[in-house]
């Protein structure tokens, strides 16, 4: 169209960008004050959008008839805006209502809609002008049948080459893929059987958290199915055609308002037939794909699909085709529906019911020689269940539950082998022994996703990853902790959710701390009835798990990494909950009682952020083991902070260690860690009750004393001292009368047992038999982890073995740490002769101060097993009772009295 022996005088440049494609993929039509097309010569004023069509398709460089291209002006704020969608969009509707699109009418003038005055400065002249689009027509093609429409969508379409790289996939734990393929089996041997029972037949269905592991399940039963062929009915021995496919309606195939107009069979078929002839063949998005079959929409349904498909796949005939298809996200059926009838005014297509119905003709019988067992994961059970009634299937839910201590130690293991970890001469790798690497682990709360990001960033630390393993008692976990909680951080946006509202996450994390059993109605924000559990499942970060087989209860659990997340925003505390219950930390006596001192902070801030301003004793130490009357004991709350006392208390001036301020005790603002060696406590408060009588809550951190049960007597003779501390030994009047206005009262927190029944008024304690119940489950696997163990020979230092350890001295000491590690009993005694005779002369002169030995990370899977034991759980249940219902007490014994 262009002469070489023409020379003209550019006037402008249009920019113009075929529909579908990236701005990248621009071209440049320049407009002269003469043009040449079909060999005629136009001028400027006379240049019409026809001719314009017909300079653009020779600048491209396709051969394709002008009535068939359609062009727009578009709004270049609108492109601007939308840049990086631009390869998305596909309809008539993306350029009118998304890029601000006018259609150029071919008879008109292009001065109509250009002209030079348009382009007065640089960022007009770059800008994309034009969109062409490209019209089909069924007289161009003969299309019959899906793949007929596919093929045209491929003839300009670039195979993908792209290599995947090498799996490295943490092992797949505590998933029982067996049961799902026993399902499977027995929905096919209905099938076979020609049933049309709703109750023959389930889809199976993996819900929870974003992060637990739902969607590696679906991929894993597939392995297996594919992997072993045990399942496979005679019906189809040797006749198989086995085909796994994966929908993603989060990443890949979203749904959108091109959506609203196409009937639900429609919808999923066009998905379907993406997954199996485009995804990962061809470099083509989803919406690039149903825009070149736009015009053919109406034969992708399921039932045409899938024949396609069949006859795509199968050359012999009567052959069986199994498809295992697992649709990824389905909550965001529900959520798509929702706002399309709301918000864009559609009718109700109730696509989820329709997709399932769809998907079951294939599992029904008569048999069939397509067969389709379909697999749903995502974060909205309720769906499903909403679901039930009205679907031509059951349902049944594979359970994906948080890991276990064991699963982390396994899958640690399996990496520790991949890399050649170092090992002890008797096999066991040294990295086991590395107490903040496993209460890193712990930390995750068996979410595989946290576990994920932690050996992300532990493997960071080294190229070579076997170096990690070997260096690891050189690490800085607490920078770990840090790394992986601000990983979680931006993968959950925990932040948002916090900022968007605040009283829902203060339920969120009160609930998970204190393991309060909730229902899925069950809704945490009154103002906000759709706060319920089972949307905050589909839409946040929560865990639920069942508080029993019949899955009607729940409790919230989150890792320490996600309540540490929730502290930063919500600031119950003046500290960041991970620098003060630190990974990196082996935890001594003075440790133990900031411990409590801070959780006492924690907790009491947390109930007054909730809206609390009054609570009874008995609420504010859980599980407290005490009199009725006094965990009856209404009192007043105030924010609390903690403050290490130089001075031991009871005196007169009362500083904070390192600054030397002066603390303000009186006020009942701050939880004062008493100074080193004090008679009177380890810590106390000051509380007032609703009635104003003032009350010290003197708080006694007694640390292991060789496991010994702890006594009434031991219990009574604490408070007796703190009692008589404040009566007799202190010396000045003034401050004499001062504490004599004070209710006394000693809580005693010990790692040691206490099973007796009756107690003191004023005397509380808990013990480490009721230490998750007040701690809750996160901040007691951080105390128990180093305090409630018995003497464990694989951590325990030197001077703490020759102190619990009868027999046991220095020399012996030394050579325990050097003969590490110990699996059990045996493996300790059979080292140290010595420290078992000490161990049974001790325990024939003390029959009631047995001695018990940990040998932890080695003996998980019995403790683990111990603690789901039904004879474990009923003492702890008749212990519980005997706390709320003992018997008479003792009357209250106050020294002070006297």
């Amino acid at each position: 169209m262009y002469s070489e022996n023409n020379t003209f005088k550019m006037i402008f440049s249009l920019n113009c960008l075929f529909l579908g494609e990236a701005s990248i993929r621009s071209i440049s039509v320049d407009i002269s004050d003469e043009i040449i097309v079909s060999n005629n010569r136009i001028k400027y004023e006379d240049i019409k959008v026809s001719h314009v069509k017909s300079l653009i398709l020779s600048e491209k460089g396709i051969n394709y008839s002008p009535d068939n291209l359609n062009l727009w002006k578009v709004d270049r704020v609108s492109i601007d805006k939308n840049d990086e969608l631009l390869d998305t969009f596909s309809t008539e509707n993306d350029i009118r209502e998304k890029l601000g699109g006018e259609l150029m009418q071919p008879r008109f003038c292009l001065s109509k809609y250009f002209n030079e005055n348009s382009f007065k400065d640089e960022e007009s002249k770059s800008a994309i002008h034009i969109i062409v689009q490209l019209l089909t027509t069924t007289a161009q093609e003969t299309v019959k049948t899906v793949k007929d429409a596919i093929d045209i969508a491929l003839k300009k379409a670039i195979t993908d080459i792209s290599i995947i790289s090498p799996n490295d996939e943490m092992p797949f734990m505590e998933r029982n893929t067996d049961q799902e393929i026993t399902r499977i089996e027995k929905n096919i041997r209905n099938h076979l059987k020609g049933s049309t029972a709703k109750t023959d037949f389930n889809i199976l269905v993996s819900g929870g958290a974003p992060g637990i592991g739902k969607t590696r399940f679906g991929q894993e039963i597939f392995k297996h199915l594919e992997n072993g062929q045990n399942w496979v009915p005679p019906e189809w021995k040797n006749n198989l055609q086995l085909k796994g496919l994966y929908l993603d309606f989060g990443n890949g195939c979203r749904l959108d308002s091109y959506d609203d107009e196409l009937a639900p069979t429609v919808i999923i078929g066009l998905r379907i037939a993406y997954v199996f002839f485009i995804e990962r063949k061809y470099i083509m998005k989803f919406e690039t794909f149903r825009r070149l079959v736009w015009e053919y929409r109406e034969i992708f349904n399921i039932s045409d699909v899938f024949v396609s498909i069949y006859d795509y796949l199968i050359l012999q005939p009567n052959r069986q085709l199994f498809v295992f298809l697992h649709i990824d996200e389905f909550q965001l059926i529900d959520e798509w529906e929702f706002n399309a009838v709301n918000e864009r005014k559609v009718s109700v297509k109730q696509l989820f019911k329709e997709m399932i119905n769809g998907l079951a003709s294939y599992m029904l019988g008569p048999p069939s020689f397509i067969y389709v067992q379909t697999f749903l994961s995502g974060t909205a059970p309720q769906v499903v269940i909403t679901a039930k009634k009205s679907s031509k299937v059951s349902f049944e839910f594979a359970n994906c539950p948080q890991l276990s201590f064991r699963a982390l130690l396994n899958i640690a293991k399996h990496y520790a082998q991949k890399y050649d970890a170092e090992k002890f001469g008797c096999g066991t790798y040294k990295w086991m022994l590395c107490r903040p690497f496993l209460q890193l682990l712990e930390d995750t709360g068996g979410l595989p996703r946290a576990l994920q990001y932690v050996f992300e960033v532990c493997f960071e630390i080294e190229a070579d990853r076997k170096k990690f393993f070997d260096n690891i008692h050189d690490h800085h976990f607490n920078t770990i902790f840090y790394n992986v909680k601000h990983l979680l951080q931006a993968r959950y946006n925990i932040y948002q959710t916090i900022e968007t509202n605040k009283k829902l996450a203060l339920e969120l994390l009160y609930h998970s701390i204190d393991a309060i059993p909730v229902h899925r109605n069950t809704c945490l924000d009154p103002s906000d009835k759709d706060c319920t559990i089972e949307n905050l499942e589909r839409d946040a970060h929560i865990i639920l798990s069942p508080c029993d087989d019949t899955f009607s209860k729940f409790t919230i659990k989150m890792p320490f990494f996600f309540i540490c997340l929730y502290n930063d925003k919500l600031k119950i505390v003046d500290f960041n909950l991970e620098e003060t219950f630190r990974v990196q930390n082996t935890m001594h006596w003075q440790d133990w009682e900031l411990f409590v001192a801070h959780y006492e902070a924690f907790r009491t801030n947390l109930l007054m952020e909730r809206g609390n301003r009054t609570v009874h004793l008995e609420e504010l130490y859980r599980g407290v083991f005490g009199t009725v009357p006094a965990k009856n004991i209404e009192v007043r709350l105030k924010k609390l902070s903690v403050r290490q006392a130089q001075e031991q208390f009871p005196c007169s001036k009362l500083t904070e260690k390192g600054s030397a301020k002066s603390i303000p005790w009186e006020g009942g603002e701050v939880v004062v860690v008493n100074g080193a060696s004090a008679e009177w406590g380890d810590s106390f408060r000051v509380l007032e009750t609703v009635q104003d009588v003032r009350l010290f809550s003197i708080h006694q951190a007694k640390y292991d004393y060789n496991s010994a049960t702890y006594t009434l007597k031991d219990l009574l003779n604490e408070h007796i001292k703190n009692c008589e501390s404040s009566a007799y030994k202190t010396t000045e009047e003034k401050l004499f009368k001062k504490l004599a206005e004070y209710r006394h009262i000693t809580i005693v927190f010990t790692t040691q047992p206490f099973y007796e029944t009756n107690t003191y008024d004023d005397c509380f304690i808990i013990s480490c038999n009721n230490f998750e119940q007040y701690f809750g489950p996160v901040f007691s696997s951080r105390a128990t982890f180093a305090l409630t163990k018995n003497i464990n020979p694989n951590f325990s230092e030197s001077q703490r073995m020759v102190e619990c350890l009868p027999g046991v001295g220095r020399v012996t000491a030394e050579n325990i740490i050097i003969n590490r590690p110990y699996k059990n009993e045996d493996d300790f005694f059979e080292k140290h002769s010595r420290a078992k005779r000490g161990m049974e002369k001790h325990e024939r002169e003390n029959s009631e101060k047995k001695l018990k030995l940990d040998f932890y990370p080695f003996n998980v899977s019995c403790r683990e097993g111990r603690i789901m034991n039904s004879s474990y759980v009923n003492r702890k249940s008749i212990f519980r009772d005997m706390v709320r219902n003992p018997e008479t007490p003792k009357s209250r014994q106050s020294v002070l009295d006297m």
